[in-house]
């Protein structure tokens, strides 16, 4: 019985070795990487003007899903955008606004990753 014991308790510490060493190889999942490289923010254009709304989104495994909006600052959404970015590892985008009111404008571009983690960057500018 003592020699059944000693086997049973060698295996346990070998699969405990296993497992933790096997587990420190294994980096964990970073969130997205969002950049907005156009508008710059507090941009001012006018309303007869094209916006460039510019960046990328970068996740260290794959993208799932991503949102790009333009919201003005009476809550309503002005533009949309749902790039297909699935199972990508970057993803560049380029949209052009062409604004109808005068106001305060916010982009939000949001990524997110399998794993679901995601990230927001935002750039506020004016349309007068």
């Amino acid at each position: 019985m003592k020699k059944t014991q000693t086997i049973f308790l060698s295996l346990v510490v070998i699969t405990a070795i296993t497992f933790a060493v096997s587990s420190c190889g294994q980096k964990e999942n970073q969130s997205p990487v969002v950049t907005i490289e156009e508008p710059l923010d507090n941009d001012t254009i006018s309303v007869t003007d094209s916006l460039h709304i510019e960046g990328s989104l970068t996740d260290d495994e794959s993208l799932h899903e991503a949102s790009i909006l333009v919201i003005q600052s009476t809550g309503d959404t002005a533009l949309q955008e749902y790039p297909y970015v699935h199972d990508l590892k970057t993803y560049d985008y380029h949209y052009h606004f062409h604004p109808s009111v005068v106001g305060t404008y916010t982009v939000k571009v949001t990524a997110e990753d399998h794993e679901e983690k995601s990230a927001t960057t935002t750039r506020t500018f004016t349309v007068n």
